[in-house]
């Protein structure tokens, strides 16, 4: 379709003026420009002077030019100031640059200065129809230009100058030059919002979808992933199984359109006409130390080209709804040696420079204690207020997953491109639950109505057809290093279906005390037990393990070593926090050689660092 810009009538100062009683037009009827300016005039986006005459060949100032885009993209208002320091309030184009600003438009220059009464010369033009053209989801290609003065264009406007040539929006001047410092009149500036107007662009709210196929083969993508260490909670505690792996990993477990399907959104574009207003009203209420924030969030979207509802959804989950401790605020200092380190009872006193520092979407928050290094890290990225965080890492998951790539939510939790490699989360649902609540927003405000959604699913080599969701019993992995070790209920002990207190229909029958049973496996801090033929969890702080060692909880998985010396062979390795069936004595005592313990490892003897054993 052609795009449609409202026209509007209102007076732009310097640029717009008021209309005559009768209007001649005698300044434009003969010139090059009259059919394009002769259609704003007849829309009402031009009027004259008081003369009747449209001034063609005035130069047009930088003030002048933002304020035609924003009335011509009918941007809406913003809430926030214009930032230039050049611009004050009572100025006649104070309201637009704020507008133009807040939207991404139009940028100042290293001192902070917008020149707002400056003649806008073409390139700075390029700047702000490029610009204008993201604000649109308009998206362009970048062909070779050739002109005779392309030295002369500046770097920073280059590509910019590319672009809205490609698309026509701008044309070359005689001698097949570009003119990039060449001041624009108010005929050329008319004639490139003609063009503007009637730039092809897609049908909004739509949707489209692409498929993108990738060379690893669909078993083995699994496979790596399965190997990854992925998990079946949020909090990162149990390992997730084969089976729900497999089915969080291929892309047909969703239906199309789906809720969960939006994990296939491409967010790298902006979503326009996004109001703070309703989002604080209907998505951010309540919320905890989000409440109120969805200009910041609208801003991230604008300064990184990132799709703002996303950012909002990547918040409110890695926040808990805002409520969680990163959001609310987490004191750091610095050590002696400048490294950041979370506040303490214990090291406070030691520690400079403290500072309450915000984590918004859990970046560097690891699974092994996540307000601490996700409070250092954020610490480090200078992230000192709600507002910094939201801003701040937005660009950071801008230029750390989206441009590179992994620009939909499924991108970043699986990397079709390279399996298990720079992956966001382990938590298998991640971006399902992202998607969900993507989906909600989207519906809440209606924005699905006024954007072109585009949707980019994977395909992997022999892809099967799709698994179904295992059962509860079936969705967690068994780390079989215990399998083997002799343990005994130290008290009347439930044993369930799977690994988990909170349902109470899991549970199978009950252990008295002194219960004796063979460990089959473990994960997250229960076993798998097999007692008189009947299979399944209980937990381990009420088990005794005759056999069994606990491994210290670290960020590193533990070496096992074929002999007791740090250059022995490694056999494998033990997860944090994991067990592994030590070797006992004729008297039931570990056996040790110095530090180290001997291990049974995969039906093999082998050695572990006691350092690294619970005690």
């Amino acid at each position: 379709m052609k795009r449609k810009f409202p026209l509007y009538g209102a007076v732009l100062a310097g640029m717009l003026y008021l209309a005559p009683t009768t209007a001649s037009a005698e300044d434009i009827s003969k010139h090059w420009a009259y059919h394009e300016m002769n259609y704003l005039i007849t829309n009402d986006l031009m009027k004259g002077d008081e003369f009747g005459n449209y001034r063609p060949n005035d130069a047009v100032t930088r003030s002048e030019f933002a304020a035609f885009l924003v009335r011509t993209l009918n941007l809406p208002a913003s809430s926030s100031q214009a930032t230039f320091s050049d611009v004050k309030k009572g100025d006649w184009y104070y309201g637009v640059i704020e507008q133009a600003s807040y939207h991404g438009l139009i940028k100042g220059d290293e001192q902070g200065k917008f020149n707002p009464n400056a003649h806008i010369n073409r390139q700075e033009m390029a700047a702000m129809l490029k610009r204008a053209l993201n604000y649109q989801n308009i998206n362009t290609s970048s062909s070779p230009i050739n002109f005779s003065d392309n030295a002369r264009i500046a770097k920073w406007a280059y590509a910019d100058v590319q672009a809205v040539v490609t698309s026509g929006l701008l044309v070359g001047k005689p001698n097949n030059q570009f003119a990039p410092l060449a001041q624009t009149t108010r005929a050329e500036a008319a004639t490139v919002l003609y063009r503007l107007i009637h730039l092809e662009a897609p049908e909004t709210g739509g949707k489209q979808y692409t498929t993108t196929n990738y060379s690893y083969d669909y078993s083995s993508v699994v496979k790596k992933q399965a190997a990854n260490n992925p998990k079946v909670d949020g909090a990162g505690i149990f390992t997730a199984s084969d089976a729900l792996v497999s089915y969080y990993v291929h892309p047909k477990s969703v239906m199309q359109d789906s809720p969960s399907f939006y994990q296939f959104l491409k967010l790298s574009t902006v979503v326009n006409n996004l109001s703070a207003k309703e989002l604080n009203e209907k998505v951010l209420a309540n919320k905890g130390s989000l409440a109120g924030m969805a200009d910041a969030f609208i801003q991230a979207g604008v300064d990184n080209n990132v799709n703002a509802i996303y950012l909002l959804s990547h918040a409110l989950h890695e926040t808990a709804n805002g409520a969680s401790a990163l959001i609310k605020g987490i004191e750091v200092g610095l050590d002696l040696s400048g490294k950041p380190v979370m506040v303490t009872p214990e090291n406070r006193d030691s520690l400079t420079e403290i500072k309450k520092t915000y984590n918004t979407y859990g970046i560097g928050a690891i699974d092994a204690d996540a307000n601490k290094y996700g409070a250092e890290r954020a610490y480090t990225n200078g992230w000192f207020t709600v507002q910094d965080a939201i801003i701040g890492g937005a660009q950071f998951v801008k230029d750390q997953y989206i441009s590179k790539g992994q620009d939909t939510l499924y991108k970043m939790r699986w990397n079709p491109e390279n399996p298990t490699i720079h992956q966001y989360a382990t938590h298998v649902m991640w971006a399902v639950i992202q998607a969900k609540k993507i989906y909600d927003i989207y519906e809440l405000i209606g924005a699905h109505t006024t954007t072109n959604l585009v949707f980019d699913i994977p395909a992997y080599q022999g892809q099967s057809s799709a698994p179904s969701l295992p059962n509860a019993s079936k969705q967690y992995a068994l780390d079989p290093y215990i399998a083997g070790a002799t343990g005994k209920a130290t008290t009347n002990l439930n044993m369930r279906t799977y690994p988990n207190t909170a349902d109470a229909a899991s549970i199978m029958t009950n252990l008295p005390k002194d219960t004796s049973f063979k460990v089959l496996g473990e994960n997250g801090g229960w076993f798998k037990i097999n007692v008189d033929g009947q299979e399944g969890w209980v937990f381990d702080d009420y088990v005794h393990l005759e056999n069994g060692l606990q491994i210290v909880n670290m960020n590193i998985m533990l070496n096992v070593r074929s002999e007791p010396s740090t250059t022995a062979a490694i056999l494998g390795t033990v997860k944090p926090n994991g067990f592994i069936i030590g070797a006992v004595d004729d008297n039931g005592e570990f056996v040790k050689n110095g530090a180290w313990y001997q291990v049974i490892y995969n039906g093999k003897t082998g050695w572990v660092h006691g350092d690294y054993i619970v005690k």
